[in-house]
């Protein structure tokens, strides 16, 4: 499955889905289309999700939590969602209230997944 949507990009790779968030700002409409995306994947599919945040320059909370509540529904299928490109703010939030194992299941995945910063 390699299927490019308005705002989003996905493809099969090893073991898993990659979602590469390609809009550069959050609206209501790619969020709507990341929705039908993940739960499409959650569904249909057996496979791990990994998601490409690097094209944004913030999370909102409110799609944070969407992707927090995704992740949870998926470990308990035995599957995991790793976000890749998580901005700083986001890392921080995750690590204060101890949710960095739901969405960086080991430590290499955590160090992979930081984000360079630009400057």
């Amino acid at each position: 499955m390699a299927k490019k949507t308005k705002y989003l990009n996905v493809r099969e790779i090893q073991n898993a889905y990659e979602i590469v968030i390609s809009s550069k700002d959050v609206h209501a409409e790619m969020e709507e289309e990341l929705d039908s995306v993940m739960h499409m994947l959650f569904f249909q599919t057996r496979s791990h999700i990994q998601m490409d945040l690097s094209n944004l320059p913030y999370l909102p909370i409110t799609l944070l939590t969407k992707l927090l509540n995704m992740a949870r529904d998926l470990r308990l299928k035995k599957r995991v969602l790793v976000l890749n490109g998580l901005t700083l703010s986001s890392y921080h939030y995750l690590k204060r209230f101890g949710l960095i194992r739901l969405v960086f299941p080991s430590e290499s995945i955590l160090r992979e997944s930081h984000r360079v910063p630009r400057g």
